[in-house]
């Protein structure tokens, strides 16, 4: 599975809004770009009363089926290149 499909599952499974660095693997927030380019998530500015800002990533109501078809699309193909090996 690639890094920006475990993104999306985790984000997908979990429901919760999470940040680049919840995910602890490289290049996490280039894959969040990429992902809420493809309107398969959302993000929002986080502002805590100390620190700095940050965004949160998060699968929204309107957001939620389009990531699904993409989880379910992408799984099947994986499946397929790995049955193929």
């Amino acid at each position: 599975m690639t890094k920006k499909l475990q993104i999306l599952k985790i984000l997908y499974d979990t429901g919760s809004k999470l940040t680049a660095t919840d995910f602890k693997m490289s290049n996490a927030n280039q894959y969040l770009c990429t992902l809420e380019g493809m309107r398969l998530i959302e993000r929002e500015w986080y502002k805590p009363l100390k620190g700095a800002s940050f965004k949160l990533a998060f699968i929204s109501a309107k957001t939620r089926k389009k990531a699904q078809k993409y989880l379910k699309i992408n799984s099947k193909f994986e499946n397929l290149i790995s049955a193929l090996k």
